[in-house]
């Protein structure tokens, strides 16, 4: 049976423009303004790419100074079950000595809704369920950017197109849900239509300044699929880094 892997993906080639969601009413368009795929349109070809069975992933999160020097590794185990009914999702965070840390499930609804668990400790015990805007293990990562949770947020709208890395994206702005406060108060995606990979995303807070970015730095093409092997997440303004390695990729048993 294929499976597919594009595990989570993020990006540098910011839009000069501020992140403003719904700052232009529809009712006073150019006429000649061109038209884009809708943003639900995009968001379900990436979707689609998701693994259709379950896939379990190895990744290390390497945690670097603005100058690139290591600072901490950490271990990411991801179990991905894309195809079913509703989406479910595991994402376990060990030491750099294979010792579990923290763990968050998550099970998807077709409303988009989501339930979750949380665990943390050795052995993992059930554990309030944290911030999900928090960093992970003091990296620059969150259970929101691992998760990807922005894919199911509604009102996304194509604002534009252009090319990241040599490769053309459409432009999708995503306003954070009244339900999903935090730090973010929307995402700017890139999405490469042709492909179905979320090659970039921009994190905004209310006052429209970048506070993350993520940028996919390599994917290769094995048996016809896409995998997505490396990517970076940059926090602003510190601008300190955490590169995501994915090591390995396999059906789950």
């Amino acid at each position: 049976m294929r499976w597919r892997v594009a595990t989570a993906c993020f990006f540098l080639f910011l839009a000069p423009a501020t992140f403003l969601p719904g700052a232009m009413d529809d009712d006073f368009r150019p006429l000649d303004e061109p038209a884009f795929p809708s943003a639900a349109e995009l968001l379900n070809k990436v979707l689609s790419s998701f693994p259709e069975v379950p896939v379990r992933v190895e990744a290390q999160l390497l945690s670097k100074t603005r100058a690139g020097e290591l600072q901490k590794k950490i271990n990411a185990v991801l179990w991905l079950d894309w195809g079913g009914r509703e989406p479910e999702t595991r994402y376990l965070i060990e030491d750099a000595f294979g010792r579990p840390l923290e763990e968050l499930q998550i099970k998807w609804s077709r409303n988009g809704s989501r339930e979750t668990r949380y665990r943390a400790g050795d052995p993992l015990v059930d554990a309030p369920l944290p911030n999900l805007h928090e960093r992970i293990q003091e990296t620059d990562i969150s259970w929101i950017d691992l998760s990807m949770a922005y894919l199911w947020w509604p009102y996304g709208k194509t604002v534009g197109a252009e090319r990241v890395r040599g490769r053309f994206c459409y432009i999708v702005d995503m306003p954070s849900p009244e339900d999903e406060p935090g730090a973010y108060a929307g995402v700017r995606l890139w999405i490469d239509p042709e492909i179905g990979i979320l090659l970039q995303a921009a994190a905004y807070d209310s006052g429209g300044q970048l506070v993350k970015l993520l940028e996919v730095r390599s994917f290769k093409k094995v048996r016809d699929v896409w995998i997505i092997q490396n990517i970076d997440i940059q926090s602003y303004p510190a601008r300190h880094k955490t590169s995501l390695r994915v090591q390995k990729a396999e059906p789950a048993e």
